[in-house]
């Protein structure tokens, strides 16, 4: 077996002598004079008499009130991660994997000392360089679940996700890089995936929103003991941030002026053919403050009329991800045009938001208004209130923001007053629907 080594053969090869020496798990047992195994007592192998010592003495030692051993920080250490305590005692899992011309090596070993899982994987690096340690059959021929299987079964039992996150599962799950086994999935393979998404065109703001999706349900599934490098999941992305290959998203500061929205509204009803009720919800998404899939799950029976208050079903939250109902205040424009709907259905305003979103997007297109998105009308409700002197309570009671800090990034205050007092499309959004 040919390997290119990096380091000193003789080195390596004392290293590993030093190890067996102190008895290390691949200790070689030539040459060792066999020895008398001890007598067992009471039916009970000496496996088992161990660990009744070992139980013992722990039971002892907390009896005497002395401390256990912390955990040592090992988040800076390859291949080393912690687990979950036992018996009080920090746990460290040692993982292996590499490939090598004979096949892959899987191996891996849970130490109560962080110092023996660490020379444990030195040894072990060191045979597998030197070609001492060669894959078993079984490791050839082990393949365990596939990446889209565990991402597959994280949808199905996992909690549960908005409608995007569940696109961008389904995404990975038929993505082609996705169908190897996780257990031989490396930094490596990481970063092939996120090029990938980058050859698509995606921005990494975009890119890195399927990256953490893809770690976030391999570190489910390895929390659940599905054979997952945990280790490699993290440091991978970790790699993936500090070389800027991801990025976080950037605060828009972009805000429509009455002569975009004039033309863009203009456009709609220059269309014959358009249905849905882009100017409507256009006008209501700037004096309610609200995204557009809320718009689109408020529902009469949760309009406060007296309070000029309404209830957002999941509402979207950094940390809350499934029920986050919060009630939010009208403004004054808000609540009038909600009244002036009908009501034909449970919901104020019945229409799939994906089709509303398309909608505005053809017609911005059409009055050739470059780098205007919906959820920009958001923004501009926020801003708005701030520009007419309103306190951040205020605010933060009618966007439904629960600290400032998100907030800050909602705001780009450019002058005192209402530029929207005596608009024209909220008197015409009022008349249109008073005359149907």
């Amino acid at each position: 077996m040919s390997h290119t080594t990096q380091v000193s053969s003789a080195t390596l090869l004392q290293q590993i002598s030093r190890g067996r020496a102190a008895g290390s798990p691949f200790s070689s047992h030539v040459g060792v004079p066999a020895q008398t195994p001890p007598v067992e007592r009471s039916g009970q192998s000496n496996k088992s008499a161990s660990r009744s010592s070992n139980k013992t003495k722990r039971a002892q030692t907390s009896k005497k009130g002395h401390s256990l051993p912390a955990a040592e920080d090992c988040s800076d250490e390859p291949f080393i991660s912690a687990r979950d305590p036992k018996d009080g005692l920090p746990r460290y899992c040692a993982q292996i994997r590499r490939r090598t011309e004979e096949g892959p090596i899987n191996v891996s070993k849970t130490f109560s000392s962080l110092e023996d899982a660490k020379k444990w994987r030195d040894d072990t690096l060191a045979q597998i360089q030197l070609g001492l340690l060669a894959p078993s059959q079984e490791d050839g021929a082990k393949t365990g679940p596939l990446v889209c299987d565990l991402i597959q079964k994280r949808k199905d039992k996992g909690r549960s996700v908005e409608s995007s996150a569940t696109q961008n599962l389904n995404f990975l799950i038929n993505h082609e890089r996705c169908k190897v086994p996780a257990s031989t999935i490396d930094l490596k393979w990481f970063q092939d995936v996120a090029e990938d998404l980058l050859k698509l065109e995606m921005l990494p703001q975009t890119a890195a929103t399927y990256m953490t999706m893809l770690a976030s349900s391999l570190k489910w599934a390895a929390e659940r003991d599905e054979d997952v490098p945990y280790g490699a999941v993290v440091r991978a992305m970790k790699v993936l941030w500090h070389d800027e290959i991801l990025a976080r998203s950037e605060a828009r500061e972009r805000r429509p002026s009455l002569e975009e929205l004039d033309r863009i509204f203009d456009a709609v009803l220059a269309n014959k053919r358009q249905k849905i009720p882009v100017i409507t919800i256009s006008v209501f998404a700037i004096f309610s403050c609200r995204r557009l899939s809320e718009i689109c799950r408020l529902r009469w029976s949760d309009l406060n009329v007296t309070d000029r208050k309404i209830l957002v079903r999941e509402m979207k939250h950094p940390r809350k991800k499934k029920v986050n109902n919060v009630w939010v205040k009208l403004t004054p424009q808000a609540l009038k045009i909600i009244l002036s709907m009908p009501r034909t259905s449970e919901f104020i305003f019945p229409y799939n938001p994906r089709s509303v979103g398309t909608a505005f997007r053809r017609h911005r297109q059409r009055a050739e208004i470059d780098d205007l998105r919906f959820h920009d009308l958001r923004h501009e409700g926020i801003s708005r209130l701030f520009e007419k002197g309103k306190r951040d309570h205020f605010v933060m009671k009618t966007s439904g923001h629960q600290s400032r800090d998100c907030l800050d990034r909602y705001v780009n205050v450019e002058k005192k007053g209402d530029k929207f007092k005596n608009w024209v499309w909220l008197d015409w959004v009022l008349e249109y629907w008073a005359a149907i």
